[in-house]
This record gives C-alpha cells, sequence and structure tokens, in this order.
C-alpha cells in the first residue's frame, strides 16, 4: 500500500527523495561491512602475517586445522549462552507484559519504570569481574558456571527488553485486529537475535576464565581474537571470522523475510488501552518484585563494588581511560545511528517504492547481526595502516552505519507516516526514538571490551580494558583494588536512567508494534446535506 501523500509529494518525487537519503547508509554499507566481508573471505584461504605481510594462498587448510582444533565444541559451548536467556525473554516478559497490560496505565508505568535500572545497568566486564571475585568457582562445572554467570547478569536486562516489546505488541491489539500476528513476529525475531548476540560472545570468557580450563570454556569469537591477536595468525583468525559470517548473514536475512512478509511496523495507538483489573495489578507487582530481586542477586558482585576505584597508583590513568571508553564511541554512534534514521525514514516514511519499500533493506539484511568480531582482523589492519596507532581516530570503534537501528527506523516512519499530518511531523515524532537508540548503540558500545584489547591494550586503554587487565596482569592486588567503580561511573548511570525514564512516562506508553496489511486511513463522512426548505420560505 502506497503511504498517504500529506506532504504534496508525487510517487516519482518520493522515490527520488527515498533513494537519495539512502545513498549514504549504502556506501557505509560498501565501505563498513561489504569490503571486509570480501577481504575477509580471502585472507581465510591464506597463510598471512600480520599487517600486511607476506600471504600464500593455502585453499581449505585454515578450516581444516579450525576443525581438528576443536572447532565444533566451541560452537556447541557457545549456543550453550542461548538457553537460559531465551527462556527469559519468551517466557517471563511476555507474562510480565501481559500483566502490566491489564493493570490499566498506573501498573504498566509501575512497571516500565522498576525495570529501567536493569536496562541502564549494563557493564558487562565489571558484572564479569564481580562473578569471578565473589562467586565463580572453577573446579565445579565452569562451563555451567559461566553459562549461569551471563545469564544472572543480564537476566534483568533482557526481562526489560521483553516486557517492553510486548507491552507494544499487546497495545496494538484491537477489536479485529489481534495482537498474536506481531507477537509471533516479534518472538521470531527475539530467537533470531539471542543467537546472534550468543554466537559474537566474548567478554564473559575472556574475563572469566580465559578460555580454560584445557579450552574448555572457550567461545567462538575468544577462538578467534587468540588466532588473531595472540598468535598473529591472520589466516586461522579470517577463517573463523569467515564460519561465523555465514551463520549470522543467515540469521539477517531471515530477519529481514519476518519483518517483510509479517508487515511488522511502530504505530501510536489509536484505541484506548484496558482499564485496571485488580489481579493484574497484584500479579504485576509481584511478578516486578520477583525479577528485581533476581536481578539484584545478579547484579549484587558489581553493585557492591560501585564505589571502588582502585589503588592511588592508576588515579592518574583513570581519565584518559574515560575519555577513551566514552569519546571514540559517542563519534561513530552519531555517525552510525545519524545515517540509519536518514535512511530509514527515506524508506519508512516516504515509501520510494510503495508496498515494496523495504525491498530496499535487503542489501543491508546479511549484515544486520554482523558486529566488529568477524571482521576484526581486517579492521584492524585497515584502521593501523591509515589511522596508525595509539590516537584518536583510529581507537572509534569502526561501526560506521549501525544496521539494527536502520531496519528500526524504517519500521518507525512506515507507521508514523500514517498517522502524522506531514513529514516533519513524522521526523519531529521520531527524534524520542532517535535519541533512546543513539543511547543504546552509545552505552553497548563504550562496554565493548573487544575494540580496546585489540587497539589499546596498554595502559593508554579504555575503563573496562583497564579493569580488565587489574585482574590479569596485576596479580598481588586484592578483590577491593579492582577500579570496577569507573566501568560505568555513578553519574553516568543516573543520567541514562533519568533520560529512560522520561522516555518511559511521556512517549513509549501509546506506541505499538502490528504486523499485516495496513488499514487505510479513516476518511470522515461529510456532514448530511440540509433538508430542502418548504416552498415559499427563503
Amino acid at each position: 500500500m502506497v503511504a498517504p501523500n500529506r506532504a504534496g509529494m508525487s510517487q516519482a518525487a518520493r522515490a527520488v527523495v527515498g533513494l537519495l537519503l539512502v545513498l549514504p547508509a549504502a556506501l557505509a554499507l560498501l565501505v563498513g561491512y561489504l569490503i571486509p566481508t570480501v577481504r575477509t573471505i580471502i585472507w581465510s584461504f591464506q597463510a598471512r602475517s600480520p599487517l600486511g605481510g607476506d600471504a600464500e594462498w593455502i585453499g581449505l587448510d585454515n578450516y581444516d586445522d579450525m576443525v581438528g582444533e576443536g572447532f565444533p565444541g566451541s560452537l556447541l559451548f557457545t549456543l550453550g549462552f542461548t538457553i537460559a536467556p531465551l527462556a527469559t525473554l519468551l517466557i517471563v516478559g511476555p507474562l510480565l507484559a501481559a500483566a502490566a497490560h491489564h493493570a490499566g496505565k498506573p501498573g504498566r508505568l509501575l512497571v516500565r519504570l522498576g525495570l529501567t535500572i536493569p536496562m541502564v545497568c549494563f557493564a558487562p566486564v565489571a558484572l564479569a569481574i564481580g562473578w569471578l571475585l565473589d562467586r565463580f568457582e572453577f573446579d565445579s562445572m565452569p562451563r555451567l558456571s559461566l553459562w549461569l554467570a551471563a545469564w544472572l547478569t543480564m537476566f534483568g536486562l533482557i526481562v526489560a527488553i521483553g516486557v517492553k516489546v510486548f507491552l507494544a505488541v499487546l497495545r496494538g491489539g484491537a477489536p479485529g485486529r489481534p495482537a498474536w500476528p506481531a507477537g509471533l513476529a516479534v518472538a521470531g525475531l527475539g530467537v533470531l537475535t539471542v543467537l546472534a548476540v550468543t554466537l559474537q560472545t566474548f567478554t564473559y570468557p575472556v574475563t572469566i576464565t580465559r578460555g580454560g580450563p584445557a579450552r574448555e570454556t572457550e567461545t567462538l569469537m575468544l577462538d578467534l581474537y587468540f588466532q588473531g591477536f595472540q598468535t598473529f595468525a591472520s589466516g586461522p583468525a579470517a577463517a573463523r571470522g569467515t564460519v561465523l559470517l555465514v551463520l549470522l548473514m543467515a540469521l539477517g536475512i531471515a530477519a529481514w523475510l519476518i519483518v517483510v512478509l509479517s508487515g511488522l511496523r511502530f504505530e501510536v495507538a489509536d484505541h484506548p488501552a484496558p482499564t485496571g483489573k485488580p489481579w493484574a495489578v497484584l500479579a504485576s507487582v509481584a511478578g516486578l518484585l520477583l525479577v528485581l530481586g533476581i536481578t539484584l542477586y545478579g547484579l549484587w558482585p558489581w553493585l557492591h563494588r560501585l564505589g571502588q576505584f582502585g589503588p592511588e597508583e592508576i588515579r592518574s590513568e583513570i581519565g584518559t581511560a574515560l575519555v577513551n571508553a566514552w569519546l571514540p564511541p559517542l563519534v561513530s554512534t552519531v555517525i552510525g545511528v545519524g545515517l540509519a534514521a536518514v535512511a530509514g525514514f527515506g524508506i519508512g516514511a516516504l515509501r520510494p517504492f510503495g508496498r515494496w519499500s523495504e525491498v530496499l533493506l535487503l542489501p543491508f539484511a546479511p549484515w544486520l547481526f554482523v558486529g566488529i568480531g568477524p571482521l576484526v582482523a581486517v579492521k584492524y589492519e585497515d584502521a593501523v595502516r591509515v589511522l596508525g596507532m595509539d590516537n584518536f581516530l583510529s581507537s572509534i570503534p569502526p561501526t560506521w552505519l549501525v544496521i539494527p537501528a536502520l531496519f528500526l527506523f524504517t519500521m518507525l516512519g512506515r507507521g508514523l507516516a500514517r498517522s502524522s499530518r506531514g513529514y516533519g511531523s513524522v521526523a519531529l515524532r521520531s527524534l524520542p526514538f532517535v535519541a533512546l537508540v543513539a543511547a543504546a548503540t552509545w552505552l553497548v558500545q563504550a562496554q565493548s571490551l573487544l575494540w580496546g584489547m585489540t587497539f589499546r591494550p596498554g595502559l593508554d586503554t579504555t575503563a573496562p580494558t583497564l579493569a580488565l587487565m587489574y585482574i590479569n596482569q596485576f596479580v598481588d592486588a586484592t578483590p577491593d583494588e579492582v577500579p570496577i567503580g569507573w566501568v560505568l561511573p555513578i553519574p553516568v548511570i543516573l543520567v541514562f536512567a533519568l533520560g529512560l525514564a522520561a522516555l518511559n512516562a511521556f512517549y513509549l506508553d501509546p506506541l505499538t508494534i502490528r504486523a499485516g496489511r495496513e488499514r487505510p486511513p479513516a476518511v470522515p463522512a461529510p456532514p448530511p446535506a440540509p433538508p430542502p426548505a418548504p416552498v415559499g420560505q427563503t
């Protein structure tokens, strides 16, 4: 269905403008994803010296060695990280969302605000260090212990995401418009997302076990990192990256099919929410308290160390570590989310190809779930050769287009275009959502460990990497000396929490997720004509 023409633009004009808005994102895709992917695949068939040294074509030898070195076992262990998070996302999240939905607006707001803190307490390095110091025992089933550490520390975040998403799905249901098609589509996307994130698991194993004992807890990304940056074997690292790319690209294309075939989109609710029911209020409060209790248990090894800033001798390094952790990701976030917002508006709001406009997402879909990890060897060499080592530009995470944000903004523009009076109104109503996605992207990139370990392994590093380095290198340090408090400082937590709380209170509640064919906008009936005047009267 063609989007309503509320700005006086013809279909041809919308097509031209929409394609022009997508062009910068397409160039970022080419430079940031397509070319590095092709080079990674080529490297996987070579024996290479690091940083552009000699390369010899060796065929499938890297893949044969990879299988012989236990790659299938690493894959199975990595997939083990999905079991508990998937159950949490698809069971706990929908149940608490259903209770909050029927609890009325106060109940929904209570649950939304109560889950704000778990969403902003995203500090995987600090959380992993806390569990290593307080609760991890290497002699007792290290694989199971590592899975539990990752699940329980992220439990509140997973539930919060599930609740907010399924609340939006339930809010989109109406008489004659069931919510279950959107619920199935969202659940499918959730499964694919958890699988994709799990395949790139790096922080918990590298922080807690370093892959041991005897490589028993080695994940795919940890194996790739050791090959590329400890043994400096770029070819074997590229082979592992290529296998990861194939898996992630398949997941991305599957996600695109779900979005296109379901017609998934964001819309503003056009009907009143259900009134509060007593049973739902009680269930919401009880469920929220249970979730917060488990969340507190998972976060406590980090929370009770928030005021722990390390010994005096490292205080001079803290300012640089904080700048390195937050400023370079801010640059890549502004560029990556900005390009995604412009392209998403061009596809979703302008609808350049009418009902087939989401076809424009297909070139981006293979890299929807691809992070820096599978491409890190190529991206590292490019950064060193072009920008050099130990400078600000080279420390910027090379994520010049945030493709998940592009999908989200496309679905948002598609829905808002039907209830807005013009494309300017769509852009203005999208700004809070853009800010939400940008803040989440910035937080995730600032807490990422991989690029910091790759590019700044020394003292001039990021705050998360500094904390990990203190654990690994300063063996005489006591648990009370580890500088966990700098990884995600309290003022930063408060700023993110206040911003998210404001969005929950004033913006997110009427935002719905719907699927299926779009209904045409309602056209008010013309007023009835006045009855004819009797003969002889004026």
